[in-house]
């Protein structure tokens, strides 16, 4: 008798798992590149082996809702100017929406500048923008 139900669990947990794979497989996905630059002005230099930079790129459509996240890139020690590569789902933007790059500059774990600049285009030919990053307040 238990020799009749093994082959039937078997088949069972083969044809579960086969539809949970089907159902988790996604749509082929396009992915796009937006490459651009961040960079100071101002006559500091920071120790390179300490600075991180952040880079997100954010639809900010829905000024009621916290921005969603794109793409997002970490560049450890960096000067000015980084260049950046962000790669996003090219599916996911919508031409009537409204997308940023946003760059954060960490020394030794804290925030030190930030900026963010419009995206003129996300059509996946367009340079994105150079991001100026200015110093924060710091209390």
């Amino acid at each position: 008798m238990s020799k009749l139900t093994l082959p039937r669990r078997t088949l069972l947990l083969g044809l579960t798992a086969s539809l949970l794979g089907a159902c988790a497989t996604r749509g082929q996905t396009r992915m796009a590149h937006l490459n651009g630059s961040a960079f100071y002005l101002e006559k500091i230099q920071w120790p390179r082996d300490k600075t991180l930079l952040r880079l997100r790129l954010l639809d900010i459509t829905d000024s009621n809702a916290a921005p969603a996240v794109l793409a997002e890139q970490s560049l450890e020690k960096v000067g000015t100017p980084a260049t950046y590569s962000l790669c996003y789902d090219a599916q996911g933007v919508q031409a009537n929406h409204r997308y940023v790059v946003d760059a954060r500059l960490f020394v030794d774990g804290e925030l030190r500048m930030q900026g963010r600049e419009l995206v003129a285009s996300m059509d996946g030919s367009s340079a994105g923008p150079q991001i100026r990053l200015q110093m924060i307040a710091i209390d």
